[in-house]
């Protein structure tokens, strides 16, 4: 398996664009990610690596190949959900872990722009407790993000804060100093984003993430950026299809456990 440099992802855009899901296709042409490839002339298939996602997109391997990515998930991916983008992919995972995958549900929401109304965003984003501010999330705010646990991922696909300032954006909520929820792109390319949003446990059920959102989905429509939503749970769907989305299906992604002690 060959990874690939940040200048060669043009190699994997029509294996992308292929395939009906927006995630993928934000993946292989943003900043963040890896991606792998069995050979860079006409790929059958690819790697592509974001955050704690791994995208498996094209023509199942066989032989070789197929041992070649087994090794390539169970050294680097493990911990990952890995995303199989269609049935003959889920069964290649499943006949190839066997009882070492472990299988999770998570929610796929389409991205209408009609389906948005500014005013009712408007409406999110200002209805908000008494003391809570919401700001955009710039360098500070990034190192606040950063520094608490339940934070973190809303900004950790980024490698530096530099290059979080120069590519991305998002919106926190904050009770004085503290930060108590944000959403943030997850993943960038020219025309899409990847939404991430999380609240902290004493925070939640007060429309906060809401706010930020909305702030979020208001700044993409100010710039022609469509932001795609993917929800792990099911109010993580509800919250999308209050903001606008349409919930689209449910899918499966695997998690790998440790082939060594079985556990995950």
């Amino acid at each position: 398996m060959i990874e690939l440099e940040k200048d060669e992802r043009q190699i994997v855009r029509e294996l992308c664009s292929m395939n009906e899901d927006a995630i993928p296709s934000v993946t292989a042409e943003g900043r963040m990610e890896k991606v792998w490839v069995p050979q860079r002339d006409n790929p059958s298939f690819c790697l592509i690596h974001s955050g704690n996602f791994a995208y498996l997109v094209g023509i199942c391997p066989k032989g070789e190949l197929a041992l070649e990515l087994r090794e390539l998930l169970i050294k680097n991916f493990n911990q990952d959900f890995i995303t199989p983008s269609d049935e003959r992919w889920a069964e290649w995972l499943e006949e190839t872990f066997g009882g070492n995958c472990r299988i999770m549900s998570r929610y796929a929401m389409r991205t209408d722009e009609t389906y948005f109304s500014e005013e009712i965003l408007a409406d999110y984003l200002n209805s908000i407790p008494d003391g809570i501010q919401i700001k955009k999330i710039d360098a500070g705010l990034y190192e606040k993000a950063m520094n608490s646990e339940w934070s973190r991922e809303i900004c950790s696909n980024f490698e530096s804060k530099e290059e979080f300032c120069q590519y991305g954006f998002g919106f926190a909520a904050l009770d004085g100093e503290r930060m108590v929820s944000g959403c943030s792109a997850y993943d960038i390319n020219e025309e899409k984003i990847v939404v991430k949003v999380a609240t902290h446990k004493e925070y939640k059920r007060r429309g906060l993430a809401l706010a930020c959102s909305a702030g979020l989905i208001l700044s993409c429509l100010q710039q022609d950026i469509i932001p795609t939503w993917d929800a792990d749970n099911i109010p993580a769907a509800g919250l999308a299809e209050k903001l606008g989305y349409i919930f689209e299906k449910e899918y499966q992604v695997y998690r790998l456990g440790n082939l060594e002690n079985g556990l995950y």
